[in-house]
């Protein structure tokens, strides 16, 4: 747990929101888009997936270096990047996370 200052508690807490595709009969996620909100009030995103025998992700962060200026411009930049991953797979299970994925930002 974090010390707040006296000036901390003009600022909302951090918001971290996943949004997530789980999987019908495993245990992990077939695709998560996270947002969270940095310290210098930008945006930040992760994206994972799990597709037939291909996966990809990592944690939210600043070390990604991935930022937007609101959370609707972090959630597009995070489907765009879903979209850019899964375009070479073909496949029902891609088809759906793109779907998926796309009506997110519709």
């Amino acid at each position: 747990m974090t010390q707040l200052s006296l000036f901390d508690a003009m600022r909302g807490p951090a918001v971290i929101l996943p949004v997530v595709l789980p999987h019908k009969r495993l245990a992990w996620d077939q695709a998560t888009i996270e947002l969270h909100r940095h310290d210098n009030g930008l945006w930040m995103w992760s994206t994972s997936f799990h597709c037939d025998s291909r996966g990809s992700g990592y944690k939210v962060g600043p070390k990604w270096g991935k930022f937007a200026e609101s959370k609707a411009d972090a959630l597009f930049h995070a489907v765009r990047e879903l979209e850019d991953r899964l375009e070479r797979i073909e496949g029902p299970t891609a088809a759906l996370i793109l779907s998926w994925a796309g009506g997110l930002v519709a």
